[in-house]
């Protein structure tokens, strides 16, 4: 039966496993593919040993220039969760009931911060103690999520964890947060020429939310980091991709690992038109919580 929906084509796939760190980090990798079954291509900085966040946003906003149909994918989420009478964070951000506008606060409150830092943000004594940063868990904190991260849970066999939790190495709040403020910026300035999925219809290129660890899961039937060249290529071929050519290496970290799979994983999950007609996708949360690519 048709849909009656023309599912979005894309030349040029793009995933970027990203970071919240402040100072000198070296959390972020690019990746890039081609339609077909084409190896996925790691992309370097240029002139900089490690990517920042406002080399990236320059970076891709150089890449929207260019034209094509570009499928771009950012590994943290793109919005707090939007709560049954409360709203965007607990009820503390009255009068802001909109993704685009919920970025516009955080961008507001942290625009002095260097970098698409967050700092401000989450020491702002409005907010402050939504967020587990310390130390056991805190008696009265909760562990608020968004309805994807229930759904991608419950269909994959992963755990999504909550923005409001700010410690350990998988904490993914401080990676968020200085992520909107860098979609901010980009659709700012590029609205023209990229949507931002599921906020926005898709015309030509989108930015959507990825989480990595589904990717290697339907890549490698399993949820652990790929550690090796080897084990990254046999993960590659599961998904009709060629094997990258890595220049002799045969250590690659895991975030040069998790963006490479990630491109892949975009390119052979666009294919599926469920990923875009998805029942979800037309629910008024999901349209102010966003949702992670590929759960369906």
């Amino acid at each position: 039966m048709s849909t009656g929906f023309n599912i979005p084509q894309f030349d040029t796939f793009i995933a970027m496993d990203w970071s919240g760190a402040t100072g000198r980090y070296k959390g972020i990798a690019v990746a890039i593919c081609k339609t077909g079954r084409s190896a996925p291509q790691l992309v370097e900085p240029r002139g900089a040993r490690f990517w920042t966040r406002e080399s990236i946003a320059a970076w891709l906003e150089n890449q929207l220039d260019r034209g094509g149909r570009y499928l771009v994918g950012f590994d943290f989420a793109f919005g707090f969760p939007f709560e049954t009478k409360l709203g965007y964070l607990g009820g503390r951000a009255p009068g802001v009931d909109r993704i685009f506008s919920l970025w516009s606060l955080i961008e507001s409150q942290s625009c002095d911060d260097p970098d698409f830092g967050c700092a401000r943000f989450i020491a702002n004594p409005a907010y402050e103690d939504l967020f587990w940063k310390s130390g056991t868990r805190p008696t009265n904190w909760i562990e608020r999520k968004r309805r994807t991260e229930y759904a991608c849970a419950e269909k994959t066999g992963t755990r999504p964890d909550t923005l409001y939790k700010l410690l350990h190495s998988k904490q993914v709040g401080k990676a968020s947060i200085t992520g909107m403020r860098v979609l901010h910026q980009v659709r700012s300035r590029k609205a023209d020429r990229v949507a931002i999925w599921p906020f926005e219809t898709v015309h030509r290129s989108a930015i959507v939310e990825i989480y990595p660890t589904m990717f290697r899961k339907i890549a490698s039937g399993s949820i652990a980091k790929l550690k090796s060249a080897a084990e990254l290529n046999e993960a590659l071929a599961n998904i009709d991709s060629r094997p990258i050519a890595n220049g002799g290496r045969q250590s690659l970290s895991d975030h040069e690992t998790d963006a490479v799979i990630s491109a892949a994983g975009l390119r052979w999950t666009a294919r599926n038109p469920e990923v875009w007609t998805n029942q979800e996708l037309r629910s008024r949360i999901v349209k102010r919580e966003g949702w992670i690519f590929g759960v369906v």
